[in-house]
Parts: structure tokens; sequence; C-alpha cells
């Protein structure tokens, strides 16, 4: 009985010291996902976002029911498509690299596949402030307006930093926008060209 007892016992702190090392662990990855938000440098944000979403594919498979977890991952995989690696793509497609621009796209649309497999209904929903920041340029694009498309564009590179906490987010905003201009990615807009 006594044994029974003590098993009983130690299973139940094993249990709970079982859940407080994965409470601390999503909390840490929280206040990782703050603290990249707060970088300037892309390429060093890159290389920390990868191996952030390492760490909350861990965190995923200890517990896959942690809607923290979830939205960590949904939001870190828009991320690094929408953002990172579209950077590339459009890198690529400045630079006419269509064979590698093609290859971005496939991993863009592979992260954006994995934020939908992880958000809470599979639609991933998140919208970023560069996506914001290039709304009106890409409805310029869409309507062959050159003149509102580089405005729009040309706002977005001129935008304050506000918050620190979306300085990553202005500094990929102004990144897409100055790719946005190269006239290689620019020509998809299908603009009339000057006399």
């Amino acid at each position: 009985m006594k044994r029974a007892a003590l098993l009983l016992t130690a299973g139940l702190l094993a249990g709970c010291v079982r859940d407080a090392v994965l409470e601390n662990d999503v909390l840490r990855a929280q206040w990782n996902a703050r603290t990249l938000a707060t970088a300037t440098d892309p390429t060093l944000a890159y290389a920390a976002l990868s191996a952030q979403l390492v760490e909350l594919e861990a965190l995923y498979q200890r517990d896959s029911s942690d809607r923290r977890i979830r939205s960590l991952l949904e939001r870190g995989y828009l991320l690094m498509g929408r953002g990172f690696i579209e950077l590339r793509r459009l890198t690529a497609a400045a630079s006419a690299d269509s064979a590698r621009a093609e290859q971005e796209a496939q991993l863009r649309a592979d992260a954006e596949r994995r934020a939908a497999y992880y958000a809470a209904d599979g639609r991933a929903r998140i919208e970023f402030d560069f996506d914001r920041m290039l709304r009106g340029a890409q409805e310029a694009c869409a309507s062959h307006d050159r003149a509102g498309y580089e405005r729009r564009l040309n706002e977005a590179l001129a935008q304050p930093e506000r918050a620190p906490e979306a300085r990553l987010e202005l500094a990929l905003g102004r990144r897409l926008a100055a790719l946005w201009l190269a006239p290689n990615v620019a020509a998809r807009c299908g603009f009339a060209t000057l006399p």
C-alpha cells in the first residue's frame, strides 16, 4: 500500500515537473518571438527564425494541442514565406534568374502550407505590417498604374519606425518595396512603356 502511494506520488510529481518544464519552454519561445520582432537585420533575423522554427517543431512534438505553440508556428512559417523567402525570390527575379525565382516561389508555397497546417482552422490569416505597406502598390500593379505603384512603394520606403516590436516587419517591408521597384520585378505589372 505504501509502495503504491509512493509510486503514485512520484508519477504525479513527474507529470507536474514535465508540465512545468513545457510551460517554461513555451513562455521562452514566446519571448524569443517578441525579441525577433525587434531585429533590424533581415539576414540575422532569418537565421534566428530558422532556429526558432526547429525549436517550435520540437515543442509541438511534446504537446500538439497547445494553441500558443501552433500560433507561433503559424506566424513563423508565414513570416518565413512572405518575408524572407519572398525577399530571395524577388532578388532572383530582379537579377533575371527565373529558375531560382521559381524555386523560391515553391519554397514560399511550402512555408505557407505549413502555416495553414498549424492554423487553428486550417487557414492562415495573419497579416504583417509589410503586407499592409505593399497593398496599395499591389493594387496599382494590378491596374497597371505606374505612377501609383511607384508612389506607394516610395511611401513604404519612407515609413518611419514605430514601436520596437515592429522593426523587423518594417525592415522587411522596406527591402520588399525596394525590390518591387527593380525593373525586372516591376515588369510583372505590365506598365505601358514610356515613349
